[in-house]
C-alpha cells in the first residue's frame, strides 16, 4: 500500500484513477527509494537491461582509459562513482551504485514520457520500516521503457 504522506490518502493511477494502480496496466515502475529497489511495474523484469547497458559502456571506458562524453548530470555522477570504485585487478567488474542508478533511471523514465504519481509517497511498513516511494506511470508503459532504453544507449555512445 502506497500513500501520499501529506494527505494520508491512498495513491491512485494518474492516468485512469484506478485504486489498484498496480493492476491497471499504466505502472511503469514502483521504486523503493529508501532501499534502492524496484518493486514492480512493467520495468521490473527488464531493469537488468538498463544496468547492463551502463555497466558494459562504463567497463569499456574504464578498460581503455577513456571517459564517456555525458550530457546528463546524474549519469555523469554515476560514471564518477564507478570510476572511483574501479579495481584494475578485477577488470571484468564495474560497481554501479544502486541508489544513484535508481535516481538516474527515474529521471530517464520521466524524460522519456513517464508521469510521477503526485505527492510525497511512502509505503508505511511499521516503525522503522517506512519507505519513501516513487511511482511512474504512462498511458503506454512499454513505449516509455523502449524510449528510455534507446535514450540511454544513445547517451552512452557519445
Amino acid at each position: 500500500m502506497t500513500i501520499d504522506e501529506d494527505t494520508g490518502e491512498d495513491v491512485v493511477c494518474p492516468v485512469c484513477d484506478a485504486i489498484e494502480f498496480w493492476n491497471c496496466g499504466h505502472l511503469i515502475a514502483s521504486f523503493d527509494r529508501s532501499f534502492g529497489e524496484c518493486q514492480g511495474g512493467l520495468i521490473y523484469n527488464s531493469i537488468n537491461q538498463f544496468s547492463s547497458v551502463v555497466e558494459t559502456a562504463f567497463l569499456s571506458n574504464l578498460k581503455d582509459g577513456s571517459a564517456p562524453n555525458l550530457n546528463h548530470g546524474a549519469l555523469s555522477d554515476l560514471w564518477n562513482e564507478a570510476k572511483s570504485n574501479f579495481d584494475p585487478n578485477d577488470e571484468d567488474y564495474v560497481h554501479i551504485d544502486d541508489y544513484m542508478f535508481q535516481g538516474y533511471l527515474i529521471e530517464l523514465l520521466q524524460d522519456s514520457g513517464g508521469l510521477d504519481a503526485p505527492g510525497s509517497l511512502i509505503d508505511p511498513g511499521g516503525p522503522g520500516m517506512t519507505s519513501s516511494m516513487s511511482l511512474i506511470f504512462s498511458e503506454n508503459p512499454s513505449d516509455v521503457i523502449e524510449n528510455a532504453l534507446r535514450r540511454l544507449s544513445m547517451e552512452l555512445k557519445k
